[in-house]
């Protein structure tokens, strides 16, 4: 009863964005749930019942959000050849969430099919699998070898200090979205986005690393309010972030943000093309990483995004398997070599991003033009982002058991505490709130 009433709130929720978006996720739910049966009742066939879950559900992902991408390109294709043809524009909404259940879905059959996953699951559980409100709209991305079992098992009553402590993580992430990311977008990069011509070089540069720090704060945000809502109901979500500005190199990034994600395409993508072809690493590695820019989004700037780092993570492979062969150990940053070694991964990536946050590769181009070229201009630089981008940057750096042991010892306080100290938290954040509300990762 908790699994059916839990799966029937995560409709609600879902279904109180649009309502048509259920239709959505009921397709996704039976097209992947038959592949399983499938899987498990014809072995023989477990390959084709797996290839047909996987095309059916990245067609409608493709339907949904790719659609006017491939008929711009066809477009594009047909205007150099001269040929007299136009693919027409299709309006449909995109659905909140769609990238991030396409690929949990197909987690099902294919563990199934590869063993992770012992045995298959009932439609209710699946469904609410699939539904499940706190990481349904962002994720993170669930496995169902991970979160299957936990819906399966006796669910007795959740522990206080699991109520209590996932409040708290909650709190945490809901006070990151509000109170500093919505800060930093709305004093200091919507206003270097807006005009990049009209601004200094050195604001745009730190206007750049300030939308690094929103982009980490938004997202990493939504996560903690998902795996603290789950916990409050008695399951776990897996981490989705490990200091990821603190990479050594562009792969060590990866490892460390959206980990969910990044592990589902090694998993799930390059892992598998490594095994099916003799291409070579960087190749494969190529490929990786363009369908990691198209998952963000339906367009060039995503692939050109794709296709930097991919090149950067195989030039970082290349190097790593030359010292290998050479009998050169690897190298030991300490000290100033590994703070600038920090500093210089955290510029790629931040330079990266101007195609995330541009709406083209030419505004792209602008901003890097004005960033790069010292200039005079203005340099509104307010208290509030100044503020803002120094709390993120120090809830980044300072070491997790410091801020473990801080969100352990708040769980903790007494019951009457807590009760007090929710309703001031939360009128804070409303009177500190910038006027936004949605998550930069929504459009993904």
């Amino acid at each position: 009863m908790q699994n059916l009433w839990l799966l029937a709130a995560s409709y609600y929720f879902y279904m109180a964005l649009d309502w048509r978006f259920a239709g959505l996720l009921s397709g996704l739910t039976l097209i992947n749930y038959a592949a399983g049966a499938c899987v498990v009742r014809y072995p023989a066939k477990a390959r084709l019942s797996v290839a047909l879950a996987v095309i059916a559900s990245i067609l409608i992902l493709i339907y949904f959000k790719y659609l006017n991408f491939f008929a711009d390109v066809a477009n594009s294709i047909a205007h150099v050849l001269h040929l007299n043809m136009a693919v027409p524009y299709v309006d449909v909404i995109l659905p909140v969430g769609i990238s991030f259940m396409t690929f949990q879905a197909i987690t099902y059959p294919i563990d199934l099919a590869a063993g992770r996953l012992q045995k298959p699951t009932t439609l209710r559980n699946f469904a609410l699998f699939m539904a499940f409100f706190p990481r349904l709209l962002s994720g993170p991305i669930v496995r169902a070898g991970d979160f299957i079992p936990q819906l399966e098992r006796p669910h007795n009553e959740v522990e206080s200090a699991d109520r209590f402590s996932g409040l708290v993580l909650a709190g945490r992430g809901l006070a990151k979205k509000v109170l500093l990311a919505d800060a930093l977008g709305a004093y200091l990069v919507e206003p270097a986005f807006s005009d990049p011509a009209t601004f200094s070089s050195l604001f745009l540069i730190i206007a750049l690393a300030g939308y690094s720090f929103q982009v980490y704060l938004d997202l990493s945000g939504y996560t903690d309010m998902a795996l603290g809502a789950a916990r409050m109901l008695g399951y776990r979500l897996p981490g989705n972030f490990n200091r990821p500005y603190l990479a050594t190199s562009i792969a060590n990034f990866w490892q460390r943000w959206h980990i969910t994600m990044s592990s589902f395409f090694r998993d799930y993508l390059y892992t598998p093309l490594s095994q099916a072809w003799g291409a070579p690493t960087a190749v494969n590695l190529l490929i990786t990483f363009v369908a990691i820019g198209l998952w963000h989004g339906a367009g060039w700037k995503f692939v050109l995004y794709g296709l930097l780092h991919g090149s950067m993570v195989a030039l970082g492979h290349y190097r790593t398997e030359q010292r290998t062969r050479l009998g050169i150990p690897q190298p030991i940053l300490r000290g100033s070599a590994l703070a600038m070694r920090i500093t210089f991964i955290f510029s790629l990536v931040a330079l990266t991003r101007l195609l995330f946050r541009s709406d083209s590769i030419d505004v792209a181009q602008t901003y890097f033009y004005n960033m790069l070229i010292p200039h005079g201009g203005e340099f509104p630089l307010t208290i509030t982002a100044t503020v803002a981008l120094a709390l993120g940057a120090l809830l980044h750096f300072t070491p997790i058991r410091w801020r473990d042991m801080l969100m352990d010892r708040i769980a903790a306080a007494p019951t009457w505490q807590i009760g007090v100290a929710v309703p001031i938290a939360v009128y804070f954040l409303i009177v500190f709130n910038h006027g936004r509300v949605g998550f930069i990762y929504f459009q993904f």
